[in-house]
């Protein structure tokens, strides 16, 4: 079943995945860090990779359904899946790690489940890039 749910995600599922995640990491998301994660997905989704209102909605239905049944260890794998699956060019990692950080900041701290996972992220989506 899992194969079959994944095997059309794309990236666009992918960074809806990891916004939601790190905004839910660390177990609290208060009005900021929730307006943080909508204009994010909005500004990736509907403004980076072109999808229109019904299919952003479409694609955070689907991944926030999928997700949500994973324990915190099968979503560290499922990044990691997906991230060998999806090749990312450097400018959207970079968009997607500066939105990343959006989120994370945008509550009053930074949590050591925000910060790790923030690593553990860079550390699966870098795929060295010429080592910038």
């Amino acid at each position: 079943m899992k194969d079959k749910i994944l095997e059309h995600w794309d990236i666009s599922y992918l960074v809806s995945f990891l916004y939601i995640f790190l905004a839910e990491s660390d177990f609290v998301i208060n009005k900021e860090e929730a307006a943080t994660l909508n204009t994010s997905l909005d500004d990736t989704l509907v403004r980076l990779f072109f999808h229109t209102e019904e299919q952003k909605d479409a694609i955070i239905k689907e991944v926030n359904t999928y997700t949500h049944t994973l324990d915190e260890a099968e979503k560290m794998d499922l990044i990691e899946e997906l991230a060998k699956k999806i090749d990312i060019p450097f400018d959207v990692y970079e968009f997607i790690v500066q939105e990343l950080n959006k989120i994370a900041k945008s509550d009053k701290y930074v949590s050591v489940e925000e910060h790790s996972l923030l690593y553990y992220i860079r550390l699966k989506l870098n795929k060295d890039y010429d080592d910038n």
